[in-house]
């Protein structure tokens, strides 16, 4: 049953507390969108942004907390959850209203997380970064309650010096951190499960565009890809071509084969050796050319 206005059984009415809380948020937010960021400090704007990351995340705290027990307003729109009112009232995608309300249901299952939230110092993307890690904990069979205990407070003291992709890697191996000789060969197995799934993904295909260039689509592992990509850097190094341009030789630039046809500056043609000309009787024509085309009686004499 939704509160609204209405009186509750303390004798008070909490929409006027929300209400005013609002009001205050809106009344301050208005008055900075007012002013043109422009003429601040410097000082004023990386306070401002420092500030604002915070309150992003208790925003979210609050919002989740809203979500996790909004199971009344399903009931009363006749949607399925919440996420379904956010798609109907508010235009929200469905896949992100339905992350929102996944994410409000496993912050409520951990209260660290949700206190770092609500104190500012986990962000939203971190939060459920941290939620995954954590429930894929509590489906392991061989951790315990004191592991996901220990996890839970590690991941959440990471969060405060590590971003959200950073603390997706810790999270993956938080347990061999808590327990080395316990689940250091567990993560070695799934680690070996992990590069087998992709071995079995990856392919390679190529396509000459007959100009020089060849098209290739390929998909490989990550360690593959990242030694990969540092040998394609290394080749496509803009200062590289630069150097060559201004007559220094690269040392990445391989030597040409023999047989192939020459490219860039090579292809100037050389210099036209001066025709070869012969007198007889008075008349002269170009040998290289053979005999002048036309009548023959349109030969030009040699002034002597």
């Amino acid at each position: 049953m939704s509160l609204g206005r209405d009186i509750d059984h303390w004798g008070t009415n909490p929409g006027d507390a929300i209400d005013a809380a609002l009001q205050a948020i809106e009344t301050a937010l208005h008055d900075l969108l007012s002013s043109d960021p422009a003429y601040w400090r410097t000082g004023q704007k990386k306070d401002l942004l420092e500030r604002l990351e915070k309150l992003q995340a208790q925003q979210a705290a609050l919002k989740l907390r809203v979500l996790a027990t909004a199971g009344d307003i399903a009931e009363e729109t006749g949607a399925k959850d919440a996420s379904g009112w956010l798609r109907t009232e508010l235009l929200v995608d469905k896949t992100i209203g339905c992350a929102q309300v996944k994410l409000a249901t496993a912050v409520a299952k951990y209260d660290l997380v949700a206190a770092g939230l609500a104190e500012g110092v986990v962000s939203q993307d971190k939060a459920r970064v941290i939620t995954k890690a954590l429930d894929a904990i509590e489906t392991d069979p061989a951790a315990s309650v004191e592991h996901l205990s220990l996890a839970e407070k590690l991941l959440v003291d990471y969060a405060t010096r590590l971003t959200a992709n950073e603390l997706k890697i810790v999270g993956k191996r938080i347990l061999a951190e808590i327990d080395p000789a316990r689940f250091e060969e567990a993560e070695a197995k799934a680690l070996q499960r992990e590069e087998d799934h992709a071995q079995r993904r990856t392919f390679y295909s190529s396509h000459d565009n007959g100009d020089g260039t060849v098209d290739i689509h390929a998909r490989v592992s990550r360690a593959v890809g990242v030694r990969l990509r540092t040998m394609l850097d290394s080749l496509a190094q803009p200062r590289k071509w630069s150097a060559e341009d201004k007559g220094r030789k690269s040392p990445l630039r391989p030597p040409p084969r023999p047989g192939l046809r020459p490219r860039g500056r090579d292809l100037r043609r050389r210099p036209a050796a001066p025709p070869r000309r012969s007198r007889h009787h008075g008349l002269h024509h170009d040998e290289r050319r053979g005999p002048p085309q036309g009548s023959r009686h349109r030969i030009s004499r040699v002034r002597r």
